[in-house]
C-alpha cells in the first residue's frame, strides 16, 4: 500500500497530533462508565436496534475499520502502534468547552471502551494528497455515544475560544467554528478548530458520528494547510459498516 505524506505547511502537521492524539494511536482501549448543522442518517427504529447491547470490542471494530477495498480512490492505513503520544489527554481552560477537547483527547469524560484508528486520503498522482485524514472509531457503554453527540452539540453553543493543555503543561489557544452539514450516521455533528497563533494554516475540521453505541471522530486538514472538508464517502461506508457488525449483536 502506498504511503500517506502528512502536510508540512505551516503549523498543521503539529495540528495532527495536538488536536486528536487518540487518532494517532493504532488500538487501544479504556474502560469505564460512562454545533455544527446536524445531519441524521438513522431512525429511531434502527437506533433502538443498535443501540444498548454489549459494546464492541477491538477486534469488533477492527473487523468494522474500512479499508482500500471499500473505497475505490482511496489509501487506508490502519494505525500500528499502541504507544500514546505525548499530548494524548487535552484540558480546555474553559468546563463549558471540555467535550471539545474531549473528543480530541485520549482521557475523555465519557469513555471509550475500545477504539481503533486510521488515517486516510484520495489516491493521487501528486507527491502528497490535497488532504489528509485522521479517524478514530470507538464503542462505548450502552447511551453514552449519543451524550457525545449531545455535549459537542452543547458546548458548540457555548464556546467560540478557548485554550487546550496537554499532559506536559503545554497550552495551545483555539478559536472554534461551526462546520457543515453530516449526512450520515443517527446523528452527527461538525466544528473547526483554529490555531489561534496560525489562523491561515492552522485550522482543521473535526467531524463526530454516531452509529448506534459508537462514535467515529475525523479530523480533516488541507496539505497546504487549512481545514478539511467532510469526507462524506469515507463516513457513510463507515457508518454502514459499523452497522452491518451493530446489527448481529441483536
Amino acid at each position: 500500500m502506498r504511503s500517506i505524506r502528512t502536510p508540512a505547511a505551516g503549523r498543521t502537521a503539529a495540528l495532527l497530533p495536538l488536536l486528536l492524539p487518540a487518532l494517532l494511536l493504532a488500538s487501544g482501549c479504556s474502560s469505564g462508565s460512562g454545533g455544527g448543522t446536524d445531519g441524521s442518517g438513522g431512525t429511531p427504529s434502527a437506533r433502538s436496534v443498535l443501540t444498548g447491547k454489549a459494546p464492541l470490542s477491538k477486534a469488533q471494530l477492527a473487523k468494522a475499520l474500512v479499508t482500500d477495498q471499500d473505497l475505490p480512490g482511496w489509501i487506508v492505513q490502519p494505525s500500528q502502534t499502541d504507544r500514546p503520544a505525548e499530548t494524548a489527554t487535552l484540558t480546555a481552560d474553559r468546563p463549558q468547552c471540555q467535550p471539545l477537547a474531549d473528543v480530541t483527547s485520549s482521557d475523555p469524560k465519557i469513555h471509550r471502551m475500545a477504539y481503533v484508528g486510521a488515517a486516510f486520503a484520495r489516491s493521487t498522482t501528486k507527491s502528497r494528497p490535497d488532504a489528509i485524514n485522521q479517524m478514530l472509531v470507538a464503542s462505548h457503554a450502552p447511551g453514552d455515544a449519543h451524550k457525545v453527540i449531545d455535549a459537542v452539540r452543547t458546548a458548540l453553543g457555548q464556546c467560540t475560544s478557548f485554550t487546550a493543555i496537554d499532559n506536559t503543561g503545554t497550552k495551545t489557544p483555539f478559536r472554534v467554528a461551526k462546520g457543515p452539514a453530516v449526512p450520515t450516521g443517527d446523528a452527527a455533528v461538525s466544528y473547526v478548530m483554529t490555531d489561534a497563533a496560525d489562523k491561515k494554516t492552522g485550522a482543521a475540521l473535526v467531524t463526530v458520528v454516531q452509529t448506534g453505541d459508537t462514535v467515529t471522530a475525523y479530523l480533516s486538514v488541507k496539505a497546504s494547510g487549512g481545514a478539511g472538508e467532510v469526507p462524506v464517502d469515507v463516513a457513510r461506508k463507515q457508518d454502514a459498516k459499523l452497522r452491518a457488525v451493530l446489527a448481529k449483536q441483536r
